[in-house]
């Protein structure tokens, strides 16, 4: 029967589906053939995956112990996302180890149709039952050495594959892939209910703790205390928000003060919920601050000035003899709230998160390489921390121009709606075609009609949204627009930046910014923002494996060019736009007329000092 699959295959790839005879290749495979159109069996192409979900919790428990259990299994047992990246893998015998090595079926990898054509985890997922692929039924040649059966996983983002030798056959290990499948959903349903039992047990736990109000989340609900239920809906939003970017941002458990919608000043402390060592929610636990008038009289001096001061005589030994404190303490609040408002990196994180929390669509708009996608990424990560993933390069060469390739990912969600939360992000939307817009248009309309459970980021190199390009047929598609600040406008937080990149590329290994190193990273234009940060960081760690890095061993790149220092001029007008701004409560319309100039320029002046919007 492999003779006839082989030769099939063959007559499939000279001259398409009507040279395949009926019953010769199982439909499902068949199907899969259609699907990998455009494939290039020359060389075996598997790709690295732009972004990944996480594995199912139970998948790294059940893989480790699948082979002590069956020490007779002699095949390797992999976990594979809807993508086909390769989660999870653990080999049975040397001798295929090394061929799965060869032909890239390693971790981090991408094997889906698309790369390397037909698959059993593939079509498995695509039919939604267990499935065998042996031999020929790959399209790719270099994979018809293999022999694979695969079962989704439950709601059917990921598929557990047992790989075998094609010599030896892949359908006796349809009832092992089918347990392994029903072991892996069952350990990842009884987590999803022990996260769920640590949120609850967590706001239980701060209403006993004195909070009056309380709000909780796991990323995917908010649950409220009775006390919060009793506050405006304005103002449970605004604790909601929150308790979801407490969650995407590791807030500190330090309290600090937040001015509600209504009026009032809340203390608000922040703490994360730990299940099996592993961040599951957040909970926010608040009250009404202790001293208000005292807060008002404060907030009236800095409006107004000091002639609405209380007129008794000032006790400038008040603070060391410790009166006082309340006070100090809201000014202090003050100050750390106001820092969070001119940080404009840390504002749009806060604006992205409470977007992907409410399941809001957003354009994110800046510079190119500022980090768009990594944040949106980054963020959804961790508030769904059992979510899905996909990014879909619009700009994309298409070969037949007409965008279907471009929205073909979107085609499949459609075709087949997710359960869980799902991010898609779409890349380099300024340049789309007006036929690849149209298509997108045409298949977003059908996804968000057919589902919740989708929330759709899109990425646009460029300092302002223009609505007379071709991307602006899909704008409607979106709620909010969040500006990313340049890497020359982030100095404050570029140190943590760098270490954080260092992290990632330096493999664990030991190494340090200088204070030198890191006055000059500051002083630096980054005209290539995040993206040039990367590559200089790779060229130091390339010839420095440890130690402290000193600036000469920066490349000269970083002494040529200075970043922009504002004049006094500018930094007065920058001073009070935000002013501005922060009175009006971020309506850029209330600035502009406030500050007597025309929108246009304010919105030329916000981008050109890279001021983050104040709400």
């Amino acid at each position: 029967m492999s003779r006839e699959v082989e030769a099939a295959r063959r007559r499939f790839l000279r001259t398409g589906r009507d040279a395949v005879g009926p019953g010769v290749v199982a439909p499902a495979v068949l199907a899969s053939w259609e699907r990998c159109a455009g494939v290039d069996t020359a060389r075996l192409a598997a790709a690295l995956p732009d972004a990944t979900a996480p594995a199912p919790v139970g998948a790294a428990r059940v893989l480790d112990e699948v082979h002590t259990r069956h020490p007779d299994l002699d095949a390797s047992v992999l976990v594979v996302d809807r993508d086909g990246v390769v989660l999870r893998r653990r080999d049975g015998e040397e001798a295929l180890a090394e061929i799965l090595d060869a032909l890239d079926l390693v971790p981090g990898r991408r094997h889906g149709e698309r790369d390397v054509g037909t698959t059993a985890a593939a079509v498995a997922l695509h039919e939604g039952v267990a499935v065998t692929v042996e031999g020929p039924e790959h399209l790719h040649p270099a994979l018809g050495v293999l022999a694979a059966t695969a079962a989704p996983v439950e709601p059917g983002e990921h598929a557990v594959v047992v790989v075998r030798h094609a010599a030896e056959g892949a359908a006796r290990d349809l009832p092992l892939v089918r347990a392994l499948a029903r072991e892996i959903a069952d350990e990842d349903a009884r987590a999803r209910r022990g996260r769920i039992l640590a949120v609850h047990d967590a706001l239980a736990a701060e209403a006993a703790g004195g909070a009056v109000w309380v709000v909780a989340t796991d990323g995917d609900d908010v649950v409220l205390g009775a006390g919060a239920r009793r506050l405006p809906p304005a103002d449970q939003q605004v604790l909601a928000d929150l308790a979801l970017a407490g969650l995407a941002l590791e807030r500190p458990e330090a309290p600090y003060h937040v001015d509600l919608p209504s009026g009032g000043c809340a203390e608000v402390a922040v703490r994360e919920v730990r299940h099996e060592e592993r961040l599951v929610g957040c909970v926010v636990g608040a009250g009404p601050a202790g001293d208000e008038q005292g807060r008002r009289e404060a907030e009236a001096r800095r409006r107004q000035g000091s002639h609405v001061a209380p007129t008794r005589r000032r006790d400038f030994a008040a603070d060391l003899r410790g009166a006082g404190s309340e006070e100090r303490a809201h000014a202090e609040a003050r100050v750390r709230a106001n820092r969070d408002l001119l940080t404009p990196s840390l504002r749009a994180r806060q604006e992205l998160a409470a977007n992907l929390a409410r399941r809001r669509h957003q354009v994110l708009v800046g510079e190119a390489g500022v980090g768009k996608r990594t944040m949106a990424v980054e963020q959804f990560g961790r508030l769904h921390r059992d979510g899905a993933i996909t990014v879909i390069a619009t700009d994309a060469a298409d070969a037949s121009g007409d965008g279907v390739r471009a929205a073909e990912p979107l085609a499949r969600l459609v075709h087949r709606p997710p359960t869980r939360p799902h991010l898609v992000v779409l890349r380099g939307l300024q340049g789309v075609t007006p036929l690849v817009a149209r298509r997108l248009d045409e298949q977003l309309r059908l996804l968000l009609a057919r589902t919740g459970d989708v929330v759709v980021v899109a990425c646009l190199d460029t300092a302002s949204v223009d609505t007379s390009r071709p991307y602006g047929l899909l704008l409607r598609h979106f709620h909010e627009t969040v500006r990313i600040p340049a890497l020359r406008h982030r100095a404050d937080e570029l140190a943590d930046l760098a270490l954080s990149v260092l992290r990632s590329i330096g493999g664990g290994r030991s190494l340090r910014l200088s204070h030198q190193v890191v006055r000059v990273l500051e002083g630096y234009a980054w005209p290539g923002n995040v993206s040039e940060l990367e590559d200089v960081l790779r060229y130091v760690v390339a010839r420095k494996p440890v130690g402290v890095i000193q600036a000469p061993d920066l490349p000269a790149l970083c002494f040529t060019r200075r970043a922009p220092r504002l004049s006094m001029l500018e930094t007065a007008q920058a001073d009070a736009i935000i002013q501005a701004l922060y009175e009006a409560r971020g309506n850029r319309y209330q600035a502009a007329a406030m500050l007597g100039i025309a929108r246009s320029s304010l919105y030329r002046k916000i981008d050109a000092f890279g001021i983050s919007y104040i709400a």
